[in-house]
């Protein structure tokens, strides 16, 4: 109970005291880091102050360990994160001012606690608690990056995917869509959805599908290949294969993947028979 006093009496302190903190972690952030606040608007630094004081609030509002402690610190930091992202601020630099913010509120305990206790104890007890609470502020903090790091991978991934899927007009009728390297399954839905999304706007009676650049023949290319050929004749475009190997023959043959033999799609040895048979 009494250890429970001394977390009472300093989240009242801390929450009363909350925008003078704020002030101080500032006041010490410009003292230790001038470049970075060389110049600051008026507004900006109120805005600063004003997520401070949140985080001080924060620390303060859980200081008492409640079943939801960690979550809701950990959800406060991703927050702050993603306001950080949006200001395209690095997250080493926050990090790293991180040790600022817990430094000021150490020492305000410190300076507070002679007044309430002379027992070290307690005081451990609070400093250990306000760490812990640091320390799921930072893991919902880099977690923000995290994700915004894996959806900026996946954007690039989207913008690679749709420009390895080139479709060449040769002709105002004709197209050739050149399919090289390995196709896994996000790679084969984007080349199904691009190629008919093209072809549609091209307004072509024929696409070539050249397969000379295809060297592994899964079953997951083949039944991608047949949905893409199913979808393109839907449309009336009449689909030429060209560049099949021997080995691409056979595995359409052992799945029954009748399209490909069918009167629908023609086949050619190679591109350039292709093109000549479209004179």
């Amino acid at each position: 109970m009494e250890s429970k006093n001394h977390f009472l009496f300093f989240q009242e302190k801390l929450l009363t005291h909350s925008s003078e903190i704020a002030q101080d972690i500032l006041s010490l952030l410009q003292e230790r880091y001038p470049e970075d606040y060389k110049g600051i608007a008026d507004e900006d630094k109120k805005n600063r102050i004003q997520i401070l004081n949140e985080l001080v609030q924060t620390i303060a509002n859980n200081l008492v360990h409640k079943d939801n402690t960690a979550a809701v610190t950990k959800n406060w930091g991703e927050y702050i994160g993603e306001e950080a992202i949006k200001k395209h601020f690095q997250l080493s630099t926050y990090l790293h001012k991180m040790s600022v913010y817990k430094e000021v509120i150490w020492t305000f305990i410190d300076q507070n606690y002679q007044d309430h206790d002379n027992s070290s104890s307690g005081m451990i007890e609070i400093f250990m608690q306000v760490d812990h609470l640091f320390n799921h502020i930072i893991h919902g903090f880099s977690l923000a990056f995290s994700k915004d790091e894996q959806r900026r991978m996946n954007d690039y991934e989207e913008k690679y995917l749709k420009l390895s899927t080139p479709i060449v007009p040769v002709k105002d009728n004709v197209a050739i869509l050149p399919i090289i390297g390995e196709i896994d399954e996000k790679r084969a839905n984007v080349l199904i959805e691009e190629t008919l999304n093209e072809v549609n706007q091209l307004n072509i009676d024929w696409i070539v599908i050249d397969l000379s650049g295809v060297y592994n023949v899964d079953d997951l290319f083949m039944n991608h290949l047949q949905k893409l050929l199913e979808s393109i004749i839907i449309l009336g475009i009449t689909p030429i294969l060209t560049g099949i190997r021997p080995e691409f023959s056979m595995r359409a043959r052992q799945m029954g993947l009748n399209i490909i033999q069918s009167k629908e799609v023609i086949t050619k040895p190679n591109l350039k028979q292709a093109i000549e048979m479209l004179q």
